[in-house]
């Protein structure tokens, strides 16, 4: 049994994106200057990467290069499941379609047939993208995705400790997310 990796965004961060993204919340608040974990207010020490806030104070929003890294690790995710549940409706297509090729080359073509492989194809059209993408494509879609996630994450952590923003200009503190 594999250990699951350390999550590169903590659980709070991960939520509170997704409510960014859908429009539920702004990006203000309190985080971690290091992780950008949201930070209640009496904290003083991130609970995730545990950063003492007293020498690396918060931040009051989420860098744009924060919210985009989260953006393409949803997008890699979906592409991946999406393309395994195709592959499981393909799946179904094809079985019907050798059953319908059956039942034209060795059976006589007869009527009850047709109606198992319309049956084979309702039910497999449902069943086979939902384990194939639902459950196998989103497996590998999400250690995947958290795979590049963590590339995109470490060189964001260089870039920002090099004093470098995305661009690979020199920039200032609200631009590499580590100021007021």
């Amino acid at each position: 049994m594999s250990r699951e990796p350390r999550r590169v965004f903590s659980a709070r961060l991960e939520t509170f994106l997704d409510q960014l993204q859908q429009g539920e919340v702004p990006n203000h608040g309190r985080f971690c200057s290091f992780c950008y974990n949201p930070l209640p207010p009496d904290f003083t020490k991130c609970d995730h990467c545990g950063q003492d806030l007293r020498e690396r104070p918060s931040i009051a929003s989420l860098p744009d290069s924060v919210i985009a890294m989260h953006r393409r690790k949803q997008r890699r995710e979906s592409v991946i499941v999406n393309s395994f549940a195709y592959a499981g409706l393909a799946l179904a297509l094809a079985l019907f379609l050798g059953m319908v090729a059956v039942n034209v080359l060795y059976i006589d073509r007869v009527l009850w047939f047709y109606f198992i492989a319309i049956g084979v194809l309702l039910i497999g059209a449902r069943v086979f993208p939902a384990i194939i993408g639902g459950v196998i494509g989103d497996e590998i879609a999400y250690r995947y995705a958290n795979k590049r996630l963590a590339e995109d994450w470490a060189e964001h952590v260089t870039a920002r400790e090099n004093g470098r923003n995305a661009n690979g200009r020199i920039g200032g503190p609200g631009e590499l997310g580590v100021g007021p």
